[in-house]
């Protein structure tokens, strides 16, 4: 069973008093994501706490009662790059209830001018784990 350290919070628009959207992001790469949102894209990035994804290989679920985890499904793309002739992967977490909705959005950003996808996509569901937020409060 392979796992990830991710971090989950929730982004919205700076100033808005909506209701945050959840994101689920890479515990190396968070502080450097968590900039590019608030300083290029006016969002605020609220309540991160950090856990474990875990891959559904083994049925990880069954030692978890429903409110201890949620479904989170990994989407990994293979982008060929024609200017370094080689391929690269991007690897992007989302809620699994939304990926019908943001697997497009994600794979729109690997178009080769506009024309057709050179990408090879895999798809792994998941959980994340909730852990004690007064211990992994980032």
């Amino acid at each position: 069973m392979s796992s990830q350290k991710l971090v989950r919070c929730e982004l919205r628009p700076r100033g808005k008093n909506a209701p945050g959207s959840p994101r689920y992001i890479p515990l190396e790469i968070f502080g450097l994501w968590e900039y590019m949102m608030s300083t290029k894209h006016a969002f605020e990035v609220l309540d991160a706490r950090a856990s474990l994804w875990l891959d559904m290989e083994d049925s990880p679920e069954a030692a978890y009662s429903a409110g201890q985890y949620e479904r989170v499904t990994e989407v990994t793309a293979f982008v060929y790059s024609g200017r370094d002739e080689m391929f690269t992967r991007a690897c992007r977490y989302f809620p699994s209830e939304q990926i019908d909705h943001l697997k497009p959005i994600f794979l729109s950003h690997y178009q080769d001018n506009g024309s057709r996808l050179q990408t090879q996509v895999r798809e792994r569901v998941g959980i994340w784990l909730h852990r004690d937020s007064t211990t992994t409060t980032i």
